[in-house]
């Protein structure tokens, strides 16, 4: 394959509110195909709504952790929650990028031979996700997460959607076996309308020590919390990060938290897993020639709240 270079930018301006976005922009760097083995399996056809099958979850599951110690790293901005329904989008994008074998932001289906497309990136994102703000990085060719994210950091388009502060949710997509590419990457960040997370520990799957970290997102008046299914702490003045100490209890832990102002109260927990003091480490494979396409980002007033524990 010969080296690609390319750049392309489309700006939007709506009058109602005057509402600027990014809809796409894309810049692609040198590299060359990674050889790997077919694999034979359905076409991923349509707009999505076909839950792709999770190939690596500790791959994604390392690219959020990455993604929020960069935003503590840059500006201490809020760390971002990873929802199932966005994992979902970007999981169906990455495998679609392999299988019918493309590189862009937007859907697209081989007939013929020939790329038609389908739909638009947040058409596609909706299928899942009902986002108020959304934002999405793919790429091509990277062997790790740390790879693939200091590739995304290194380019000002990747690195405005990773630090953006009107993100509040993060999707994975991680793929690998079919495409000139052999693998292929795809963060989806957004955020709903009445949706506030809470984060335990910047959103760690895992920890072996009971005294953790939160974080709200969200300005309240008071709050008030419980571990697991004890009874509620008293009403406090709100605070969007602070210290708890969990139930020290191996397994599965869940911090719920209740939210008001006025007459206004919302409801949110999050959930995190309590294990021994060692893990294994994962191991990290050798680097690869890579290819990046540069962000999406787009706004609106559409989304519907939606709780839920993830």
């Amino acid at each position: 394959m010969k080296p690609i270079n390319a750049a392309h930018i489309l700006l939007r301006l709506r009058c109602a509110g005057i509402d600027a976005s990014i809809a796409g922009i894309t810049f692609l760097l040198t590299l060359a195909p990674l050889a790997t083995a077919q694999v034979v399996v359905p076409a991923y056809t349509g707009c999505g709504g076909i839950d792709a099958p999770v190939i690596d979850d500790a791959f994604e599951t390392r690219v959020v952790e990455l993604v929020n110690q960069q935003r503590a790293a840059n500006g201490d901005l809020p760390p971002l929650k990873r929802v199932a329904a966005l994992d979902k989008a970007a999981r169906y994008h990455a495998a679609d990028l392999g299988f019918d074998n493309y590189f862009a932001h937007d859907t697209y289906d081989r007939s013929g031979g020939s790329l038609v497309r389908v739909c638009g990136t947040f058409e596609r994102i909706r299928q899942w996700y009902d986002w108020s703000a959304a934002g999405e990085n793919i790429g091509a060719g990277y062997r790790t997460p740390e790879d693939v994210m200091a590739g995304w950091m290194r380019s000002d388009g990747h690195r405005r959607n990773i630090l953006n502060p009107n993100f509040r949710e993060i999707g994975v997509g991680y793929f690998s076996g079919a495409g000139d590419y052999g693998i292929y990457w795809v963060q989806d960040f957004g955020a709903r309308r009445g949706e506030y997370p809470i984060l335990i520990n910047n959103d760690a799957a895992t920890t072996n020590d009971p005294a953790v970290e939160l974080f709200i997102h969200g300005e309240w008046s008071e709050m008030r919390l419980r571990n697991d299914s004890d009874l509620w702490s008293e009403w406090q003045p709100f605070a969007s990060r602070f210290s708890w100490m969990l139930n020290n209890s191996v397994g599965e832990r869940i911090v719920s938290v209740e939210l008001r102002t006025n007459a206004q109260i919302y409801s949110a927990c999050d959930k995190i897993t309590l294990v021994g003091a060692t893990a294994a480490e994962m191991a990290q494979p050798p680097v690869t020639d890579y290819q990046l396409y540069l962000p999406s980002i787009v706004s609106s007033q559409s989304a519907q709240p939606l709780v839920t524990c993830e």
